[in-house]
C-alpha cells in the first residue's frame, strides 16, 4: 500500500507543470439582463458534442423570461456530464431581447493512457487503457482497461446516461479478475456481467434496475457453495435513491442517498446461493464556508442466508480496515476478526481546497484539475450473530489526507491515518471514499 503512494507525486508534478487557462468568469455581469426575453441560445466550442446533448440540459429556453439562478443551474448540470473542462456564458443585447452564448471547452474525445487500480488488500495494478467520455458527441462513457500486478484485470465500462424519457439510461459493465484472496485463502478467478437501466424521478429521484451474472472459481475445495469449486449467481438488483447534490464531481452542499436491494438465487433465479441483501447509503454535503465542506455518510448493509451457511460464500463477506472502510488499519490485519456478512460504515469528513479546481491545458488539450485537503473519521462494525454487534468490537480510524480532483474518476486520495492503538499507516485509493466502500475489492 504504502508502495502505490509512489504515484502521486508524479501526478502532481504533471499538474504543476499544466499551464492555466483563462479563469471562467461568474454570471455577476449578466445581472442586469434579469426579466429579460430570451431570443437566441447559441453554441459556441462543442466540435464533437451534438447540440441535443447540451439543450436537453437547459431550462433556459427561447421566448422565456431570463432568469440567472435558472442560467446557473443549466451551466452545473452541463458542467455534471463530465464531458466538458469549462462551460461559460456571455450575452448581448439585441432590440430590447437576450442573446445568449454558452462557451464550451470539451474534454478529449479519446485517450489512451497508462491506467492504475488500488485495493489495500491486492495492492496496485497497472496496464493499458482506452477511454472516450462522450463516444460519437452523444455523451457515451466508453472505458476498456487490462490491468497487471497485483491483479489481473480485463474491464469494458458502457454507460449512456440519457437515451430517452426523463434520463432514461443504459450500463453495461463485463470484467475478469484473477487475484490472490488472501483472507479467504484461495486464488480466485471471477467473472462479471452486468447490463442495468435507469432512469429519473422528476428532477432529484432515482430508479435503476439491473441483473448480474457472477461467477466464481476457486482452486481448492471448500471456498464456494458448489462441490464443483465453480459457483454461478444470478443477482437482480433494485434500488431507489435522492440526489440534491449541487455539483457531482465535487459537491459542496445537498444529499445523496439510495436504497438497494439485491436477490441472488433463489425464487425462480437459477445458479447458487440464495440470499437477500440490503444497502442503505445515506451522505450529507454540509457547506461549511465559502469553500468549506463537512460531510457525513452511512453505510448500512445487511446480508440475510435463507439455506444458512449453505446459501451464502464466505468471499461476498465485508471484512474491515483499509483505505475504503476504516482508515488506520489494513484490511489484511482488521479484515481477519471484523469480518461479516453484515456491516455498518460511517464517515465525517471536513475538506476544504489547496488550489480550486479550474481549467488546465497541456498540447493543446484541456482538463478541470484540483487539489483539496480532508480531515476525516471512520468508525465501523461487521458481524453475523446478534452476539457480535456489540460496542466492544467498533473499530475507529482518524487522519489526515490530499485529494488530486479529475473528471471522470472523481478523485485520487492519498490518505495519512492512525487506529486507536496508535499505528500509523498510508492509504492511497481511487474515487471518494464514500462511493469506493461499496466495491466488492477494497
Amino acid at each position: 500500500m504504502i508502495r502505490s503512494a509512489e504515484i502521486l507525486p508524479a501526478l502532481v508534478c504533471v499538474f504543476a507543470l499544466m499551464v492555466p487557462a483563462a479563469a471562467s468568469s461568474d454570471l455577476d455581469h449578466l445581472q442586469r439582463f434579469e426579466g429579460w426575453k430570451v431570443l437566441r441560445v447559441e453554441f459556441e466550442g462543442n466540435r464533437i458534442t451534438k447540440d441535443h446533448i447540451i439543450r436537453r440540459e437547459l431550462r433556459t429556453a427561447v421566448g422565456s423570461a431570463f432568469e440567472l439562478s435558472e442560467l446557473n443551474a443549466d451551466l452545473q448540470r452541463l458542467d455534471n456530464l463530465d464531458i466538458f473542462s469549462s462551460v461559460r456564458a456571455t450575452a448581448r443585447a439585441r432590440d430590447g431581447e437576450l442573446e445568449l452564448t454558452l462557451l464550451l471547452r470539451e474534454l478529449p474525445f479519446a485517450v489512451p493512457y497508462i491506467s492504475y487500480d488500488i485495493t489495500d488488500e491486492d495492492g496496485l495494478s497497472l496496464g493499458p487503457a482506452l477511454k472516450s467520455v462522450n463516444m460519437l458527441g452523444q455523451d457515451v462513457f466508453v472505458a476498456g482497461y487490462l490491468l497487471y500486478g497485483g491483479r489481473t484485470l480485463y474491464l469494458l465500462d458502457v454507460s449512456a446516461p440519457w437515451v430517452a424519457g426523463n434520463h432514461f439510461s443504459l450500463d453495461l459493465d463485463l470484467s475478469r479478475v484473477e487475484r490472490d484472496n488472501q483472507l479467504d485463502g484461495f486464488q480466485e478467478i471471477s467473472y462479471e456481467i452486468t447490463p442495468r437501466i435507469g432512469t429519473y424521478i422528476k428532477d432529484h429521484g432515482r430508479a435503476s434496475l439491473s441483473m448480474t451474472y457472477l461467477r466464481v472459481e476457486a482452486d481448492r475445495a471448500g471456498h464456494t457453495l458448489s462441490p464443483s469449486n465453480r459457483d454461478h449467481m444470478v443477482r437482480l438488483r433494485g434500488s431507489l435513491g435522492y440526489d440534491t447534490r449541487d455539483s457531482w464531481g465535487n459537491p459542496h452542499r445537498g444529499w445523496q442517498n439510495e436504497f438497494e436491494i439485491t436477490k441472488t438465487g433463489g425464487a425462480g433465479l437459477p445458479g447458487d446461493g440464495d440470499f437477500l441483501t440490503t444497502q442503505f447509503d445515506v451522505r450529507r454535503f454540509q457547506p461549511a464556508g465559502n469553500d468549506r465542506t463537512i460531510v457525513v455518510g452511512g453505510l448500512l448493509s445487511l446480508q440475510r442466508a435463507n439455506g444458512g451457511e449453505s446459501g451464502f460464500p464466505q468471499y461476498l463477506d465485508y471484512r474491515l480496515g483499509g483505505s475504503n472502510s476504516i482508515r488506520g488499519y489494513q484490511v489484511t490485519d482488521l479484515g481477519r476478526t471484523l469480518r461479516g456478512r453484515n456491516q455498518l460504515l460511517a464517515t465525517f469528513e471536513f475538506r476544504g481546497p489547496l488550489f480550486p479546481v479550474r481549467e488546465y491545458e497541456l498540447l493543446n488539450q484541456s482538463a478541470d484539475l484540483g487539489l483539496a485537503w480532508a480531515l476525516f473519521l471512520d468508525s465501523g462494525l461487521a458481524w453475523d450473530t446478534k452476539a457480535q454487534r456489540s460496542w466492544q468490537r467498533v473499530a475507529t480510524g482518524a487522519g489526515f489526507g490530499i485529494r488530486l480532483l479529475m473528471p471522470v474518476v472523481d478523485m485520487t486520495r492519498l490518505d495519512f491515518a492512525t487506529s486507536e492503538h496508535g499505528d500509523w499507516r498510508v492509504h492511497f485509493a481511487v474515487f471518494s471514499k464514500f462511493r469506493a466502500q461499496r466495491f466488492r475489492f477494497r
